[in-house]
């Protein structure tokens, strides 16, 4: 087990290269809002599966996390959580995410935790390391979660998309650290049914820059000339969605089979996906000139007659 010190912040939350690899022009999707729990300053969907979205929404000192089926909304927070999120949900209405109890900055967590959909029941994830903060993000339809823990810190990481200190694979309590080889951190964020995962991870104080993680191996996978990239979720067809930057902005991206390719909302200054379904569907937040919104993008191919 890896005993490293918490990095130092290094890309505030993105939701306002080392790999060559093919990229193509941006993919065609059908966007719309994906909806906003009510009376939130604002709601941002972080995860998609085909029944629901999760994520948090803000109000005046706290974010809480959420629950979204159709348009009806479920707070899904904690007990006395002063914040908290759901950055990933399964087939069987599982949810996967982080919460503080008290004194956290917002989109931090001190433990992870799951939510039952159906029974609203909810489990408390902790990293079996005394002293460690912890966060769950992804979840797969065997109940496998990934997630990430920060040794000696009340809270880790600062946010949502900064790297925790160290990675894991939680299967049914087995704990298992997950690191990109030298890294100095790493946050393992999504797992498909095959086993794989996906992440991001920071080196030589470089990145964030995503990873692939199959059959035992790491790979890079930074969008061709981005300046960081974040992976922030993969299907069950191999297909990982993220965000990445480069001198025109932030933009989305899929990935699948070596192939990049950009994901923008029309009209955006700048897009952000963080989460894929099995049917390719998209959510994510766009900035406008002023402001910024959420939504849930459809693949334009599979709304052909």
């Amino acid at each position: 087990m890896k005993m490293g010190t918490k990095p130092k912040r290094v890309l505030p939350i993105v939701l306002l290269c080392l790999t060559a690899t093919a990229a193509e022009k941006a993919a065609q999707y059908s966007f719309s809002p994906a909806g906003n729990f009510p009376g939130a300053n604002y709601s941002i969907p972080l995860g998609v599966s085909l029944q629901h979205i999760v994520g948090y929404y803000s109000t005046t000192g706290a974010n809480n996390a959420y629950v979204q089926t159709g348009t009806s909304f479920v707070d899904a927070a904690p007990f006395s959580s002063v914040t908290s999120y759901l950055t990933n949900v399964n087939r069987n209405g599982i949810a996967a995410g982080g919460y503080c109890p008290r004194g956290c900055n917002i989109e931090a967590g001190a433990h992870g935790y799951t939510y039952d959909i159906k029974t609203g029941k909810m489990t408390v994830i902790d990293f079996p390391l005394a002293g460690a903060a912890t966060t769950a993000y992804g979840i797969n339809n065997s109940g496998v979660i990934v997630g990430g823990y920060c040794p000696g810190s009340a809270a880790c990481p600062e946010g949502a998309f900064n790297p925790t200190t160290d990675g894991f694979i939680d299967n049914a309590g087995t704990f298992t650290t997950l690191n990109f080889p030298g890294a100095q951190a790493t946050s393992p964020f999504a797992i498909n049914d095959s086993g794989t995962v996906t992440g991001f991870y920071v080196i030589n104080n470089t990145g964030p820059h995503a990873f692939l993680y199959e059959n035992g191996k790491f790979k890079n996978i930074d969008f061709p000339g981005s300046g960081y990239t974040i992976a922030t979720s993969i299907n069950n067809f191999g297909v990982i969605a993220g965000l990445f930057s480069s001198s025109t902005g932030v933009h989305g991206f899929t990935y699948s089979k070596g192939v990049f390719t950009q994901v923008d909302k029309p009209g955006a200054v700048s897009t952000a996906v963080t989460g894929i379904n099995d049917l390719g569907d998209l959510v994510g937040t766009f900035n406008k000139t002023i402001g910024s919104e959420n939504f849930k993008a459809i693949p334009a191919a599979r709304l052909e007659p």
